[in-house]
């Protein structure tokens, strides 16, 4: 699976950034004045909800339990504070969500076979093997069992 420039998007990546490991095909695309870093998603603060919203993600069902282990855990939160890792989950929630990063007939069940296949790219073995999404998904796994 080719994945295009990160900057670009014209241009099969050839590299990662060193900081916010986006890839890139060229010199040209990393020192573009569009690579700034700047669009790194930062982890936004459960507080600033509404008092109304946290109220209702309160509410517990069965499955509450196991997923309430991930968002107390203190591995999950370092490794969530980490640039590259934000960076590696917002790819795959944007082929999820966003229109623009699959093909415009795609159904959700298509959408989930290729963030799957991202997935497995990003974890050890893959073309772009990142080791802290393997740190990652090896603690949530850890949590959910």
């Amino acid at each position: 699976m080719a994945v295009l420039c990160g900057i670009c998007q014209v241009e099969q990546s050839k590299y990662k950034c060193p900081k916010c490991s986006i890839a890139y095909c060229s010199l040209t695309c990393y020192k573009s004045e569009i690579h700034t870093h700047d669009y790194l998603p930062t982890v936004t603060d459960t507080t600033s909800q509404p008092p109304q919203q946290q109220q209702q993600t309160t509410t517990t069902t069965p499955g509450d339990d196991r997923f309430s282990k991930l968002l107390q855990d203190d591995q999950i939160k370092y490794l969530l504070n980490q640039p590259s890792l934000q960076f590696h989950l917002l790819s795959i929630i944007k082929i999820l969500i966003d229109p623009t990063f699959t093909p415009k007939n795609s159904n959700i069940e298509q959408k989930l076979d290729i963030a799957n296949l991202k997935l497995n790219d990003l974890r050890i073995g893959g073309i772009e093997q990142n080791e802290l999404v393997e740190e990652f998904v090896q603690r949530c796994l850890e949590l959910m069992n």
